[in-house]
């Protein structure tokens, strides 16, 4: 429901977030104020103030901890491409050192199946949410080929074992890949931070306003707004401007390329 918002610029989203927020704090208290038991007071005014202080402060905390969360999930995303990237050119290089037809043979199914992963399965996760069937199949061809080689003892046999482990971490990161796709903060974070929002402003809006409050409320809350756009932009790690790509599997695919040539 929200994909449309991935769309714009990550600089306006920001800056939408902090502006809505900040409209809100200056425009909230013409309805907030007609209720009479929430009707500004000079009396008063030092308790709110005292109220929401602490407010913006644990629920700047709550954003805190939601950022932390979501960068940590968004390295970890970027991490694992890079790691799966890493395991496909390293079987390459065991096929190329095993020196056998048939190892030389199942190099470019290595390499087809790297190219399924840009080209076919990346736009089908992101779609979809889960994997390619013609991605699939070419890891599968390439565990046939794999597997149906009969390595000589001593050199050969120590590459083949090398080739096993590589095959099952590849086939590892391509399900924490798949997997990742609905990675994102729990929904009781958004709800968390959408009611600490909401009691913010309320409170904010029995303040007695001035021009000057106002202004210094409004700039409160902006800060607030951009961090709230901040954390959303991150908890997408394949959504946005700055999105994890395949960029890591298409340079290991073009170094794979250049040690076939």
């Amino acid at each position: 429901m929200t994909d449309w918002l991935y769309r714009l610029p990550e600089l306006l989203l920001v800056a939408l977030a902090a502006g809505l927020l900040a409209l809100a704090v200056t425009q909230l208290p013409r309805l907030v104020q007609r209720v009479p038991f929430l009707a500004p007071t000079e009396p008063g005014f030092e308790f709110v103030i005292r109220m929401q202080a602490p407010l913006f402060t644990m629920t700047a905390l709550v954003l805190t901890f939601t950022l932390i969360e979501a960068e940590r999930n968004f390295r970890q995303v970027d991490s694992n491409i890079t790691t799966e990237a890493s395991q496909i050119s390293q079987l390459d290089r065991l096929l190329a050192r095993f020196d056998d037809a048939d190892a030389r043979a199942a190099r470019p199914l290595l390499r087809a199946y790297a190219q399924s992963i840009v080209r076919d399965e990346w736009p089908t996760m992101l779609r979809q949410g889960q994997g390619s069937e013609r991605a699939r199949l070419a890891f599968t061809s390439v565990s046939r080929a794999v597997l149906a080689l009969n390595p000589a003892a001593g050199r050969q046999a120590l590459i083949f074992a090398e080739m096993l482990k590589s095959l099952d971490a590849i086939a590892q990161s391509r399900d924490a890949r798949l997997d990742s796709v609905a990675v994102g903060l729990p929904g009781i974070y958004w709800i968390v931070i959408l009611f600490s929002v909401l009691m913010l402003l309320l409170v904010s809006s029995a303040i007695p306003r001035t021009p000057f409050r106002s202004a210094v409320l409004a700039a409160q809350l902006a800060v607030l707004g951009a961090f709230v756009g901040f954390v959303f932009i991150m908890d997408s790690p394949y959504k946005g401007e700055n999105a994890v790509a395949p960029d890591a599997i298409s340079r290991a695919l073009a170094a794979m390329e250049k040690r076939q040539g």
